[in-house]
């Protein structure tokens, strides 16, 4: 916005046209401030249920606090025995008979006097975990006020030198911290920058989140499609955005703030490339693929395009579709199996603008 001042002869200042001015000046600012503070104002929560009244105290348990100089190997196949998945998963050790090289090898490290700034930056980084406890239980509140029968994961912490980031099934979640330590940590895992973006701790609940939708999330009978794997990701992206309704979209898609303003404003212009290439219905799995993968960018439909749009493109997709059908329940959207008519009575059509 240009804003002309108009130069006026200093007989023209009287004390009433200062006041004027003085006045015209405080609102010009007041507007301006209103203004900035509507741009910045973060996006308001979704509209959910209360769910203050269904108990849930789900704690996580600290192995790491075990394992950070862990006395003896006795004492690391004791933990070992009673924690089979996380011996399997992350150190690759046969609980019930472990090798003694290995169990030797993991007790040397986490008694290497190198390993102890590492413990200190997951401290820094999740603290008492208490806020991380308390975005687990708030969104296992939502999924229990859908799915009254549902029973939250057990959940584990540990440190192992980044071996392995994640096990996620319906009933552990084991989360490794030192792979989730932010920006600022000198501890970072060794990977392409367009995945290290989302080994943060914000991202943790809501990328887990993803993992848990697939509980609930039907797949389409038959020959898999790109319009199936669209509608398929879309429920869980949009799954997962309702368990977790303050958290913003980009700690589910992974986009930065400029990748997701840059989609949006070229949503349709992706879209009819989707449509002249002949994509929606394609079942080669090498050509569906390109568009649901981790990539840095999806070439075939512009430079700039980043990957995965496919399922970005699915929840729009299925947001449709629930403004188009404000009837329908979570539950009964992750049992749709149909995704042609699901995509038909979604009504999408990105109009270009």
């Amino acid at each position: 916005m240009l804003i002309r001042f108009r130069y006026q002869k200093k007989s023209d200042c009287s004390p009433v046209y200062r006041m004027r001015l003085w006045l015209s000046g405080c609102l010009l600012l007041l507007g301006t401030c209103i203004l900035i503070s509507a741009g910045c104002r973060p996006r308001p929560c979704l509209d959910t249920p209360d769910v203050s009244h269904i108990p849930m105290d789900v704690r996580i348990e600290r192995l790491e606090k075990a394992f950070h100089n862990i006395p003896s190997p006795e004492r690391l196949q004791d933990i070992l025995f009673k924690n089979p998945m996380f011996a399997e998963a992350f150190l690759g050790i046969w609980p019930y008979r472990p090798d003694i090289v290995q169990v030797n090898g993991f007790v040397r490290l986490m008694n290497d006097p190198n390993i102890d700034s590492l413990f200190l930056e997951v401290d820094r980084a999740f603290g008492d975990m208490r806020w991380l406890e308390e975005e687990f239980n708030g969104a296992f509140r939502n999924i229990a006020y859908y799915y009254p029968g549902y029973r939250p994961p057990v959940i584990k912490s540990v440190v192992t030198g980044m071996l392995h980031d994640l096990y996620v099934s319906d009933s552990l979640l084991i989360i490794g911290l030192d792979w989730y330590l932010g920006e600022s940590s000198p501890y970072r895992p060794e990977l392409y920058a367009y995945l290290l973006k989302r080994y943060q701790p914000e991202y943790l609940v809501p990328q887990l989140l993803l993992h848990i939708a697939g509980q609930f999330a039907a797949t389409s009978p038959g020959e898999s499609s790109t319009l199936t794997e669209m509608v398929y990701h879309g429920k869980l992206l949009y799954f997962a955005r309702h368990m977790l309704p303050c958290a913003p979209d980009s700690l589910f898609t992974g986009y930065t703030a400029e990748e997701t303003a840059d989609i949006e404003k070229h949503e349709p212009v992706i879209w009819a490339s989707v449509l002249e290439n002949e994509l929606l219905f394609e079942t080669n799995h090498s050509v569906v693929k390109r568009l649901f993968d981790e990539r840095p960018k999806v070439f075939e439909i512009g430079e700039k395009c980043p990957g995965r749009i496919g399922r970005w493109l699915g929840y729009r997709i299925v947001n449709a579709y629930m403004k188009a059908n404000p009837s329908t329940t979570i539950p009964e959207l992750m049992a749709m199996t149909d995704a042609r008519t699901l995509f038909n009575q979604s009504k999408y059509r990105p109009l270009p603008y």
